[in-house]
């Protein structure tokens, strides 16, 4: 919820071409709305966490989101070591 404080994003650890990090998830969502989770190297330019989007001929980034009880934890793997990286969650409105 928007207007209610959570933890965010704890457990941060990168090891190689993989990043992990866990964040809170409603025990009850609203069946309406779904989660995302993009990536950049600049801010500027977001891709989709699909492993198939990414910069032309440049690398890509697969999240992998694994869900037990309220806390989600999420493997982001990249295609090539890369000296920095943003990722950010979202949720859409279906």
């Amino acid at each position: 919820h928007p207007g209610e404080f959570n933890a965010g994003l704890v457990d941060l650890a990168a090891a190689g071409t993989t990043i992990t990090f866990k964040h809170p998830q409603n025990a009850d969502p609203p069946s309406d709305i779904s989660g995302f989770y993009e990536w950049s190297l600049n801010l500027v330019d977001w891709y989709a966490g699909d492993g198939i989007d990414g910069p032309s001929g440049g690398p890509t980034v697969t999240t992998a989101p694994s869900t037990a009880g309220i806390n989600t934890t999420v493997t982001a793997t990249t295609s090539e070591p890369l000296e920095r990286l943003f990722l950010r969650v979202g949720v859409n409105q279906d």
